[in-house]
């Protein structure tokens, strides 16, 4: 990857921390609440450009069904889920530079 596209996808998520994608998810849960957990991240990938990895991490790490509905889960489930997206998209920004 040429340098100037690693600075492009890293300005990519300046602006965007874990509270912008916990009120996105929120948002979501609320108006699609039977939308597989999976399903409502990859929209998420769209909106704010963060690697789909960090999702794949996120749901492993905390154990979340990703078939399950977005519905299900608990304010605290919804918290640790963007701030886990967060810093694993962080993470992997980070060492892709």
């Amino acid at each position: 990857m040429p340098q100037q596209e690693k600075w492009e996808s890293v300005e990519a998520f300046v602006g965007v921390d874990s509270d912008v994608i916990l009120n996105y998810l929120t948002a979501q849960q609320h108006v699609h609440p039977h939308t597989a957990t999976r399903d409502v991240l990859r929209k998420t990938t769209e909106v704010f450009g963060y690697c789909e990895k960090a999702i794949e991490r996120s749901l492993e790490w905390l154990k979340i069904d990703p078939d399950g509905s977005i519905g299900r889960l608990r304010r605290s489930e919804l918290m640790q889920l963007a701030k886990s997206v967060h810093r694993f998209w962080m993470q992997n920004a980070a060492s892709a530079v």
